[in-house]
């Protein structure tokens, strides 16, 4: 009787220390890399006004990404067809995530996160960035309408080549993306 004790008393503190697979574990990651960039933002928006949060996302967005993955043993991305950072440019993967989330909103249905299993055997959690704060339009909203002229102005400085206004709230920004490593 002892042994089988001893069995399920190991069991059970096993099961209680194991961390939560990909599919639950990549929403909550992407939660705690979006909390502190809407906090850098806002707090960036309160003091010096909306331009200032245009170095935010160049400089402190990619810094939060790492930072959080590193955290978490992960990668963790974000992408959109319609990018600010060409390094945030939808793969051709993405673009087909995109199109299903895309599809999802246009049906009046919230998109969920979705996950594939990479050839490496890791897992990628994608999930949609919904812009749901009227917030964000004063840097990704209609130029001259939603977003102020300095603003604009810093945008295009920063990054002439900008894709990313021209958004309504309820409309699909891109995506998230966190690639867990394959297990040993």
């Amino acid at each position: 009787m002892r042994p089988l004790l001893l069995l399920c008393l190991a069991t059970s503190a096993c099961l209680a220390q194991a961390k939560p697979g990909p599919v639950k574990a990549g929403p909550e990651i992407i939660a705690e890399a979006s909390a502190k960039l809407i906090a850098a933002l806002t707090e960036a928006i309160a003091k010096d006004g909306p331009a200032s949060a245009i170095g935010v996302c160049s400089q402190r967005a990619p810094e939060i990404a790492i930072t959080v993955g590193k955290a978490h043993g992960v990668t963790l991305r974000r992408a959109s067809e319609k990018p600010r950072n060409p390094k945030n440019d939808a793969t051709d993967a993405e673009k087909i995530l995109l199109t299903a989330f895309a599809a999802d909103l246009e049906k009046k249905q919230p998109p969920k996160p979705q996950s594939v299993t990479n050839p490496d055997q890791g897992t990628t959690v994608f999930a949609p960035i919904v812009i749901s704060n009227p917030l964000c339009l004063q840097c990704h909203g209609a130029p001259d309408q939603d977003i102020a002229p300095p603003t604009l102005a810093a945008i295009r400085k920063l990054y002439p080549g900008d894709k990313a206004t021209g958004y309504k709230t309820g409309d699909l920004r891109g995506l998230w993306s966190v690639t867990f490593p394959a297990k040993p």
